[in-house]
């Protein structure tokens, strides 16, 4: 999995997953058609966040056709129909969310800044008997002790608002990828 090439050691991780009664194929493009920023629970947790204004339009959420889709997390990897992995480096625990703007894959990877936590993202995608098993995974790398500290305080309160988030995107690909052909 690039999950483990990206990133082998780490200090948080957290792992979900759904069986969807589809074949890899529809379920990779229900991947790829699925926009979570429609969610109402994302929506909530990105209000709460700070990163939207409490009124906003249901069609404003979505990002503008020049912004990369997957906001601020940098696509790392993409194996059709088998995984996709995404990164982010930052100081999370910060209100403005402290994420490091504009870097490379190649800056990402070799991303070591005191202080700083590196996180990765994926969904994975396995084949079943009867459909198909969507995984999702992040893990975090935190780099120096004070950042650990103020990471795994902000993952406390964090955390389960997370999973949350990861099960209803989980929920959205199933509801897609299980719709009538």
């Amino acid at each position: 999995m690039k999950i483990d090439e990206w990133m082998p050691e780490y200090q948080v991780s957290a792992r979900y997953s759904i069986f969807v009664r589809a074949s890899v194929e529809q379920t990779y493009e229900a991947l790829a058609e699925a926009k979570f920023s429609d969610l109402g629970i994302v929506r909530g947790l990105l209000r709460l966040r700070g990163y939207l204004p409490l009124r906003k339009k249901v069609a404003a959420v979505s990002p503008p056709k020049d912004q990369a889709p997957y906001g601020d997390f940098l696509p790392l990897a993409m194996v059709a129909e088998k995984e996709v992995l995404l990164g982010i480096a930052g100081r999370f625990w910060r209100p403005d969310g402290g994420v490091v703007p504009g870097i490379t894959p190649e800056e990402f990877r070799n991303f070591h800044r005191e202080g700083y936590a590196r996180a990765v993202w994926n969904f994975s995608l396995a084949p079943g008997l009867r459909g198909t098993q969507v995984s999702t995974e992040t893990r975090v790398q935190t780099l120096g002790r004070s950042a650990t500290i103020k990471f795994r305080v902000y993952w406390l309160v964090i955390g389960p608002f997370s999973g949350l988030m990861r099960r209803s995107m989980l929920g959205e690909i199933k509801r897609i990828a299980e719709l009538p052909r």
